[in-house]
């Protein structure tokens, strides 16, 4: 029995020293970063969760992970507390416990980590996650240097992959007026610079960059799913009219178009729904 007691005290001991080098507050840890331009190892976890409990047992008091992390600023978040955690959880779209991202203090994502490893294992695959974001890093320096509009293209879609939106949003930007650029390049970077806006929530901009799409350009897979993004912008704002009204134009328009089974189910239910509310 007394075994049986130090064994639950020192795990105590352990989890509230793993626990200890958190910080609890999202501006906090994105202050701390941007002092020495550090990257952020977020912990998402829920008090349901298992193995986020072994990985803060095991894992993070390990000698592995301090070391992994010795130049992070290390950042807990509980994905249930409906405040800032949930919010987070829910603006990087995880799916799983437990999640692990690394980020810059501006919100940009240098990694994604998902599920349980031992000690070791989880400090190589920290270690492997930073090497990545090294390399991307390199690239987006030696971008001038690009001479492919496709690797450039590339570069600006990987920036909003990993939520630099602005950064990437600049990009197609510039791709958009470069007459010198291949027009399905310039066509990309339109539809592009529309869906970066719609993701992060612009839904006014990213409508009007597609208006402006479609003046210029009448024709083309982009063209084609940029009508549609259009009406997924209306869905997302509860336009359901105006995004019926795309819909049926779009059959119109594009009759031949394969991307019309992607959305053909929507219209009947939009109907009845318009004609319920009616």
């Amino acid at each position: 029995m007394k075994r049986f007691s130090l064994a639950v005290v020192l795990l105590v001991i352990t989890v509230g020293s793993a626990d200890a080098g958190f910080l609890k507050n999202l501006d906090a840890a994105r202050a701390e970063a941007k002092k020495n331009d550090r990257l952020i190892f977020v912990d998402l976890f829920a008090n349901w969760c298992g193995w986020c409990h072994r990985m803060e047992a095991e894992v993070f008091p390990s000698e592995a992970f301090q070391n992994v992390t010795k130049d992070m600023v290390l950042l807990r978040l509980d994905t249930e507390d409906r405040k800032e955690g949930t919010k987070f959880s829910q603006d990087f779209q995880v799916r799983s416990l437990p999640t692990f991202l690394l980020i810059t203090h501006d919100g940009t994502v240098a990694g994604v980590i998902s599920g349980y490893a031992p000690a070791p294992q989880f400090a190589e695959r920290v270690k492997q996650t930073v090497a990545e974001w090294k390399s991307f890093q390199k690239r987006l320096a030696e971008e001038k240097s690009l001479k492919d509009p496709v690797a450039r293209l590339d570069l600006a879609r990987e920036l909003v992959d990993r939520r630099g939106f602005l950064q990437g949003e600049k990009r197609f930007g510039s791709m958009v007026i470069d007459t010198k650029m291949p027009q399905s390049v310039r066509d990309e970077a339109h539809y592009q610079l529309a869906l970066s806006r719609m993701l992060r929530g612009k839904f006014d901009d990213s409508a009007k960059t597609i208006e402006t799409f479609r003046t210029t350009r009448k024709s083309g897979d982009f063209v084609e799913r940029s009508w549609l993004l259009l009406a997924d912008i209306y869905m997302k704002q509860g336009k359901y009219k105006d995004a019926l009204s795309e819909f049926k134009s779009f059959k119109q328009r594009f009759p031949q178009s394969a991307l019309s089974k992607n959305f053909e189910p929507l219209i009947p239910q939009l109907e009845a729904h318009l004609a319920k509310a009616q």
